[in-house]
């Protein structure tokens, strides 16, 4: 492991398990047979070094200056003490040990307290991964560890992984599921969205369709948006406005398979209310696929009457068909649409 800060070139190497004493100044324990060892070659010509090894149940610590031992003195015990904090709030490492005696003299605060002190996403993911399996959070607990993920962490890989991992350990709650949903909109990454979303709706979470839409509505990505937005279809419970929205994402959609797949979805879970009508009609007429279109209006009539207004944007829709067959199909379902 190696880090670069500005003047400051940082290697370290570590076999075996590790533990840090809390005020992170010392290393407490390291499995036997193991070794770390600390080398800054920032400030001059000479690197520093500490080396601690574990034989028998017991620690040696030796302190190196341009490869020249010192013992173990208090110059070798400050240059550690100095350095540990910055390595473990960067790197994450030794992260499970800390979070559960953190938790265990301070509780779920205490960690997340340590969490904002961290210096990387990665150590921030390894940190609340943690924390979630040592406090097994309620809703409450889950809300505000979902509040330091949206509040503390950038990168969408880091922040997916707690979602997940969260999704799958804590049961939530509408109020909790809801703040997923908004820590979910802080992505960028529209895959990210689509497997933290997909992790959600597994849990069998009380999902918030209308807030879960808002979320998503952005994504570029065709087949990442076309999943999402089937899936805030079959779970239902959406406004009509959701219901509009999720209808223009469909038409937005560059591919008319992922435009036909999310409408025939819609059409087999709502129907077409007389308040979508134009919408549904605005995005199959997008497509520029006759076969997509004949079958999404197929599907969008099987089952169903049609009354006069239905029947004249059916027709329409039909007619503006390049593919003789294709019309013949759609015009002949709407009569017998027309007749039931």
């Amino acid at each position: 492991m190696r880090w670069d800060d500005n003047d400051s070139r940082v290697e370290v190497n570590l076999r075996g398990t590790i533990v840090f004493t809390d005020d992170l100044t010392d290393v407490q324990s390291l499995s036997d047979g193991g070794s770390f060892t600390l080398r800054d070659w920032s400030g001059s010509a000479l690197p520093h070094t500490v080396t601690i090894k574990a034989a028998g149940g017991k620690l040696t610590r030796e302190y190196f200056v341009g490869g020249l031992s010192r013992g173990w003195d208090d110059e070798g015990r400050r240059f550690l003490a100095g350095h540990l904090p910055i390595l473990v709030r960067r790197s994450g490492m030794a992260a499970e040990s800390r979070v559960k005696s953190i938790y265990a003299s301070k509780g779920a605060n205490g960690v997340l307290e340590e969490v904002d002190r961290l210096l990387s996403d990665y150590a921030r993911r390894l940190y609340l991964v943690s924390l979630i399996d040592v406090a097994q959070p309620d809703s409450g607990g889950a809300r505000t560890i979902l509040q330091r993920a949206a509040t503390r962490m950038t990168s969408d890989y880091d922040k997916r992984v707690v979602l997940q991992h969260l999704a799958s350990r804590a049961k939530l709650d509408k109020s909790a599921s809801l703040a997923y949903v908004q820590t979910l909109a802080t992505m960028k990454s529209d895959y990210d969205q689509r497997e933290a979303l997909n992790a959600l709706t597994k849990s069998g979470a009380g999902l918030d369709g209308d807030a879960a839409f808002q979320a998503v509505a952005h994504m570029k990505s065709n087949y990442d948006k076309r999943v999402v937005l089937t899936e805030i279809i079959q779970r239902g419970g959406i406004s009509l406005e959701t219901k509009k929205g999720v209808i223009v994402g469909a038409r937005e959609l560059q591919s008319d398979y992922d435009r036909r797949v999310v409408l025939q979805a819609y059409v087999a879970k709502f129907g077409i209310e007389p308040a979508v009508r134009d919408a549904f009609f605005a995005a199959v007429d997008a497509m520029r696929s006759d076969y997509d279109r004949a079958e999404t209006l197929l599907t969008s009539l099987k089952g169903q009457s049609v009354d006069a207004a239905a029947r004249a944007a059916y027709v329409t829709s039909a007619e503006r068909l390049k593919s003789r067959y294709d019309q013949d199909r759609v015009l002949a379902a709407v009569v017998r649409a027309e007749r039931q």
